[in-house]
């Protein structure tokens, strides 16, 4: 569990745009803002993108039916704040710069689903075991397939589907790849994540998604801008 995240237990904030791994059908969507409304676009065969796992964010996020998230989260090693209610459920929050193919802007990627954080914590692994090569560089990531996980209670069965991440190649930073912390739960005024912001910004059968496809190393400068 390198991400730190329990499997088995049951100020202002920056407007960021979103990307989101539905894990009921396996899909990656885009949610684009559309003459006011909510598009939601499928990038799932398409998505190609920059991790920023150096400030990959873990603690409590609650998803209120039609009201914003709400987030108690820290930076991975940093003490994550209390759960705020029952409501908060254990997640994980990541910024990652798209490819253009699928959109070339800077996206958040936050989730409490499960079989997404099963994805994220191994595709973290292979962050680390890369990161002493490839020092001052992120990782790209396709999303190569997904795995069915099936579970059963009060006489139902669910199947959810965990993302296989592969990386493909890193990457320098980003020039527009910023940390943005989402610490509004966690009690950390806004001055002080605006500091933590500028000091860890530059620092060191679902639907198939093409698990034959073979993805070329990525020319940062094409690809990400």
């Amino acid at each position: 569990m390198a991400i730190g995240i329990n499997y088995e237990s049951g100020g202002s904030d920056d407007i960021i745009p979103i990307v989101k791994y539905d894990a009921k059908a396996g899909r990656m969507f885009r949610r684009d803002r559309v003459n006011g409304d909510n598009e939601q676009v499928d990038i799932t065969r398409s998505f190609k993108a920059v991790f920023d796992f150096e400030n990959l964010e873990t603690g409590h996020i609650a998803f209120p039916v039609g009201g914003a998230p709400d987030f108690a989260l820290a930076r991975i090693g940093d003490r994550a704040p209390e759960k705020p209610s029952a409501d908060h459920r254990q997640g994980a929050r990541i910024l990652v710069k798209l490819t253009k193919d699928c959109g070339g802007d800077v996206r958040e990627l936050a989730s409490t689903a499960k079989a997404f954080l099963r994805g994220l914590d191994a595709a973290h692994d292979a962050y680390e075991a890369g990161m002493a090569a490839n020092p001052g560089k992120l990782p790209v990531y396709i999303l190569k397939d997904t795995v069915p996980i099936t579970s059963e209670g009060g006489g139902n069965k669910t199947t959810n589907y965990s993302p296989v991440f592969e990386l493909t190649s890193w990457v320098a930073r980003p020039s527009d790849l910023t940390y943005i912390p989402r610490a509004k739960s966690a009690g950390i005024t806004a001055s002080a994540a605006a500091a933590t912001a500028t000091t860890h910004a530059g620092s060191s059968t679902p639907p198939a998604t093409g698990s034959s496809r073979v993805s070329a190393p990525v020319d940062a400068e094409e690809d990400f801008g």
